[in-house]
């Protein structure tokens, strides 16, 4: 009797797994659907005062884009609401109970709702930078298409470079500015506009200025320029680092290292990408540990209030650590050791609650 009780408890929590993988995937889904709508309605807003300047083709990129970026940003929450609807379903069918009476421990049932969280989290994250992988399309449309200004300046400890606009493949109103080792300016080079040949630009129309003594300026018609920023480096720099993907992130960090150039402010989104499945397993062991502390007296309206607030708290705490190595330029070493400290605590807290 015993062995078809276990038996049956094992068919039933096999059942168990794939109702609960559909069930956050469909909320997921549905979740996703309703931050799309309102990503899409904010940026129609946002470039309503300078929609002539794009065509309709450049508007459907810039929202497909920013959607795609606010998914990324909010698949924490995103994934979170899921499993909570999903175990609200399961408690308000009595199914959950069902599984709890045969003696199938609330830390297995964690441990399974994390690993399927898991799963569609990293299905979603392919999905959303194999998405942003093609935004060299945006790249395309903001150089070639539109005729708004993209300003750019970069900087390394010798050279700052200054442009006005980017067009047709082509620079306009580049400033070049030559600095000694303590930050005194020495050459200022400015061009009416430069095109990339080969493995060189090709500077029209510039007027050098020597600030070394006897001060002296002069006029060149032509000149070459040799630099590694090309113009699919220059193309990155047009588009905010939300909307690269994590290949071209670390592309481009590597692309600053080398040329001695800041790269912190692409690697603080390289890592908020990548530490997405830690801090969705983090909220998910906190959520499902409000929820099985007291499964019997907490009510249905107590675990949403909890857990939206736990979204929120975590968020906010999450995004602060996350600036603050920023700051002081230890992105990488804070941040994962505080998500794995928390990481720690969480799954000690629920075995010693839920066992």
């Amino acid at each position: 009797m015993t062995n078809k009780i276990n038996k049956y408890a094992k068919l039933l929590f096999g059942i168990l797994n794939l109702y609960i993988l559909k069930n956050i995937f469909i909320y997921a889904i549905q979740i996703s659907c309703i931050i799309s709508l309102l990503s899409c309605i904010n940026k129609l807003i946002e470039i309503s005062n300078k929609i002539y300047n794009y065509s309709i083709v450049h508007i459907i990129l810039i929202i497909l884009f920013n959607i795609i970026k606010d998914i990324e940003l909010f698949l924490p929450i995103i994934i979170s609401l899921s499993v909570l609807c999903s175990i609200i379903s399961l408690i308000l069918k009595n199914e959950l109970i069902i599984v709890l009476t045969l003696k199938k421990k609330c830390y297995q049932i964690t441990i399974l709702i994390i690993k399927i969280s898991i799963i569609t989290s990293i299905f979603f994250l392919l999905i959303l930078e194999t998405i942003l992988s093609f935004n060299y399309l945006l790249f395309d449309f903001n150089i070639k298409k539109s005729t708004a200004s993209h300003n750019i300046y970069i900087k390394n400890s010798k050279k700052s470079i200054l442009i006005d606009n980017i067009y047709n493949n082509k620079i306009f109103n580049i400033n070049i500015f030559y600095t000694t080792n303590d930050n005194r300016l020495y050459n200022i080079y400015h061009a009416k506009m430069a095109k990339f040949t080969k493995n060189y630009w090709i500077l029209y129309n510039v007027n050098h200025l020597k600030l070394t003594k006897p001060i002296s300026s002069n006029y060149i018609p032509i000149c070459i320029w040799h630099t590694n920023l090309t113009p699919y480096e220059l193309h990155i720099f047009t588009i905010t680092p939300e909307l690269l993907s994590i290949k071209q992130l670390y592309y481009q960090i590597n692309f600053l290292k080398k040329n001695n150039m800041d790269y912190d402010y692409y690697q603080l989104y390289m890592w908020n990408k990548l530490l997405l499945p830690i801090n969705i397993t983090i909220i998910i062991f906190i959520i499902t540990s409000i929820i099985f502390r007291k499964l019997d007296t907490l009510s249905i309206k107590n675990i949403v209030t909890n857990s939206l607030i736990i979204n929120f708290l975590f968020y906010v705490i999450h995004q602060f650590i996350l600036y603050i190595s920023f700051i002081i330029h230890k992105i990488l070493p804070i941040v994962l050791i505080s998500h794995l400290i928390v990481l720690i605590y969480c799954i000690k807290i629920n075995k010693s609650m839920l066992q």
